[in-house]
């Protein structure tokens, strides 16, 4: 037997007088298929608001027309079609020609038992199972690949002056759908008895991972969590927009030892590895695979921008830095092929991978540092 329950809000917080946060619970086509989407919206008092309702309001109309075709690249598409609109109402409103937003969208399917994730920004995907809460989106931000490679601790990320810069957002300029500068595209395995939150930075800028997890685990509603959450948020100073996306997946299907089942498409792409490695038994440092996605990261910088201080700038003062790309070996991120057989290269032995892993920590760490 399968239930699947979601439950959304969004929060204005303590300090901000308007909420430029947006969000999207709802099924699409059917019964099977769950779209969710954390929005949190930038540019300035008006712009961030206007910005977040047109992705919003895209994102569900395109899919809505489209309900035939691989579901990882819908969901591209119809964030690409988002981003494309709001660069062009930016062309038409000059009083709006900073807005732009960030967001998260998991498009879940049941039957399949899988979740696309597409992601740009700063807003979360979690993925909360057996009691461990695993960040499944990658901040698109200086401060949070330093925290995802370890090189600052939760706390040490939650209160770096630079939290709040990023280098990817919609509507800056136009885009493709396959634009691998752009979106951070995922498929996972939807694991029994796991709840999907999607969040803005409203909620992880000020609540940590142990008390999420404190929250999700308590046997209350869904709709209790999602405002215990937002609470939290709020107990700790409320700093900014807060919004809150909660999609709770239960299955009691079992295997002949009594734990739960887990299925794992053949498509699970390359950034997944981890969880591919852990199911037939071996195991994967999670830092090093963190790595690998900062690696991509540094070899698509160089067409991005930083947005400095993106929670206060108004419309017409959002600064921009550009950082130096990193080519590494010409290694191509696409070929999955290629990257598999990097990888199994650099795991023939732990001091290899061990010496890997800090000499290429220290050059990323560099080549941030001199961006500053």
């Amino acid at each position: 037997m399968q239930k699947i329950n979601l439950h959304g809000q969004t929060d204005t917080g303590k300090l901000r007088t308007n909420n430029e946060d947006n969000l999207i619970f709802q099924t699409i086509w059917d019964k099977n298929h769950i779209l969710g989407v954390a929005i949190d919206g930038v540019g300035g008092y008006e712009g961030g608001e206007v910005a977040a309702e047109i992705a919003k309001n895209t994102i569900v109309e395109y899919l809505k027309k489209y309900p035939n075709g691989e579901r990882l690249v819908l969901l591209q598409q119809a964030v690409t079609e988002a981003n494309n609109r709001i660069f062009e109402e930016r062309q038409k409103q000059p009083e709006l020609s900073q807005m732009s937003c960030v967001l998260s969208a998991c498009l879940v399917e049941v039957e399949k038992k899988q979740i696309n994730m597409v992601h740009i920004g700063d807003t979360r995907v979690y993925q909360f199972h057996n009691g461990n809460l695993e960040k499944l989106s990658h901040d698109h931000s200086y401060v949070g690949y330093r925290e995802d490679i370890g090189d600052l601790t939760e706390e040490e990320a939650m209160n770096h002056p630079k939290r709040n810069e990023i280098n990817r957002l919609l509507g800056d300029q136009k885009r493709q759908s396959d634009d691998r500068d752009f979106i951070e595209a995922k498929t996972f395995p939807l694991l029994p008895n796991t709840i999907l939150l999607l969040c803005s930075d409203g909620l992880t800028d000020l609540v940590t991972r142990a008390e999420i997890s404190a929250i999700l685990c308590q046997e209350i509603s869904l709709e209790q969590k999602t405002q215990l959450l937002i609470d939290k948020a709020n107990e700790k100073g409320g700093k900014d927009n807060i919004t809150v996306v909660l999609i709770d997946y239960q299955s009691d299907e079992m295997i002949d030892n009594g734990q739960p089942i887990i299925e794992t498409d053949k498509k699970l792409k390359i950034e997944n590895i981890e969880t591919q490695e852990k199911e037939r038994g071996k195991k994967v440092k999670l830092p090093f695979v963190i790595l690998i996605t900062a690696l991509a990261f540094l070899i698509g910088a160089g067409s991005n921008w930083f947005v400095s201080n993106k929670k206060n700038v108004s419309a017409d003062t959002v600064n921009v830095q550009k950082i130096d790309s990193l080519n590494f070996d010409n290694l191509d991120f696409s070929d999955t092929v290629a990257v598999k057989q990097y990888i199994q290269n650099l795991n023939d032995t732990i001091q290899i991978k061990e010496r890997k892993i800090e000499n290429l920590k220290k050059i990323i760490i560099k080549e941030l540092i001199e961006t500053e």
